[in-house]
């Protein structure tokens, strides 16, 4: 990870640290803008989906362009944040996308795509940096670099289907159909689900144009906030303390940063596999108990393992025990798959499932915003926990992961539910009764 000063030609090394957390962060204040429910469930109603994804698309090349050819910080800063509004509004749509797009019976795993592609692109980007931050100029070589899938998906897109869902709420059910037929083994399959959907989608007209204040009333309300919960709790685990902070923590554990940081994205990677295969067999909330039950082991023993090995004094770190950072960097990679086969790509699973049409790009965009505004407290921190409670920031995570069991545990079973007929499963589960809010949320 470098950045060139004002002179363009030193190292982020030697750029003060307050500006080095201000070019971090500019990232996602970028991306808590974009993916506001204001600003992307706007474009996702307006747009569409696929149209969104192009622009977020064309968005993240203007922001990396602005970066590569950066000579001051101020440019960078402004690069980044228009990468980082980029990333806002493709995280609210293109696990969305997919969902609306996917049989029922394959939902789950084309849906943990979104996810796996993200760590494929958090280890491919580690390689990049170890390959080239040396060499002069370098840094602007990984930049360009990232425009590459970016482009790559600006031009695809067109050749996909637009979401009949989204066809269906703009009145054209021809189009509809084609896109369904497109990705739909059977005519009659695809007919029926169109025949579903327009239903669902006529039945929300009668009922009147969605407000924001229904947002919060009946099921939706309900719904809203379980969505929110869930992307909190995927951040507050603590998963991305060990992606921006894992050199930090391997160093105290006095072994090689880069090479265990590596190793860490690596497993975060290939552990992302198993949701492809199992989500739509086991389902989601089999994957999301499991996930949180390992996530809380690792934590409360890289607590333990780290307060009796490890000691720091005068911001030293020594060791009474040469093989308690062994254990412990073992059970970063024991959390690291945990959280990757299940809270990690199976919370954007869920969340793209349970909210009704009329509502469902807003609350979308709202769990997004949610996701983004998590991982910027995590990021702002871990460094000051790690400070002042060293390995006990471990037991905070671990509260969290329990908190993350808690929910996995009530939560319903979404798999191979149509997605016009998963509001009925959350009936007995939250018990509301029959009023205007939750029947205009119901019949979306």
């Amino acid at each position: 990870d470098v950045a060139p000063p004002p002179n363009g030609r030193e190292p982020l090394s030697q750029i003060p640290d307050a500006t080095v957390g201000f070019i971090v962060g500019v990232f996602s204040i970028g991306c808590i803008f974009t993916s506001s429910p204001l600003v992307s469930g706007y474009f996702l109603d307006e747009w569409g989906r696929r149209s969104s994804i192009m622009l977020g698309s064309f968005i993240f090349l203007v922001g990396c362009s602005v970066q590569a050819v950066a000579a001051s910080i101020t440019v960078i800063l402004i690069g980044r944040l228009i990468a980082g509004m980029s990333i806002g509004l493709l995280s609210s749509v293109v696990a969305l996308y997919q969902s609306e797009l996917a049989p029922p019976s394959m939902r789950g795993a084309l849906t943990s795509l979104y996810q796996l592609m993200i760590t494929l692109g958090i280890l491919v980007a580690a390689a990049v940096d170890n390959l080239v931050v040396a060499q002069d100029g370098g840094w602007r070589w990984a930049i360009w670099l990232q425009a590459l899938p970016a482009g790559s998906l600006l031009l695809a897109m067109p050749l996909l289907p637009r979401s009949p869902r989204w066809l269906v709420q703009k009145g054209r059910q021809e189009e509809a159909f084609e896109a369904l037929r497109a990705v739909r083994e059977e005519e009659a399959e695809a007919r029926q689900e169109l025949q579903e959907i327009i239903e669902s989608h006529e039945k929300a007209l009668a009922l009147g144009k969605p407000q924001w204040h229904e947002l919060v009333e009946g099921r939706t309300g309900q719904l809203l906030l379980l969505g929110v919960t869930l992307q909190l709790l995927q951040q507050l685990v603590g998963m991305n303390a060990f992606m921006y902070f894992g050199p930090r923590i391997f160093s105290i554990l006095a072994l090689d940063a880069n090479l265990f940081q590596t190793i860490t994205n690596a497993v975060n990677f290939a552990s992302t596999f198993p949701a492809l295969v199992i989500v739509d067999r086991f389902g989601r909330r089999v994957l999301l108990i499991c996930s949180a039950v390992g996530m809380t082991m690792a934590c409360l023993c890289m607590g333990a393992v780290g307060q009796v090995s490890f000691s720091e004094q005068n911001g030293t770190w020594t060791t009474s025990s040469p093989k308690g950072g062994s254990a412990i960097a073992a059970m970063v990679f024991f959390f690291v798959v945990n959280f990757a086969y299940g809270w990690g790509p199976i919370v954007w699973v869920y969340n793209s499932e349970i909210f009704p049409l009329k509502y469902r790009s807003w609350c979308v965009a709202t769990t997004a915003c949610a996701n983004w505004v998590g991982n910027y407290a995590v990021a702002q921190s871990t460094p000051v926990l790690l400070g002042r409670l060293g390995f006990g920031t471990f037991y905070v995570f671990a509260v969290f992961t329990l908190a993350a069991l808690g929910l996995a545990v009530w939560l319903p079973e979404t798999k191979g539910v149509v997605l016009e007929r998963i509001d009925e499963i959350f009936d007995e589960k939250l018990g509301l009764p029959e009023s205007k809010g939750l029947t205009s949320s119901r019949v979306a």
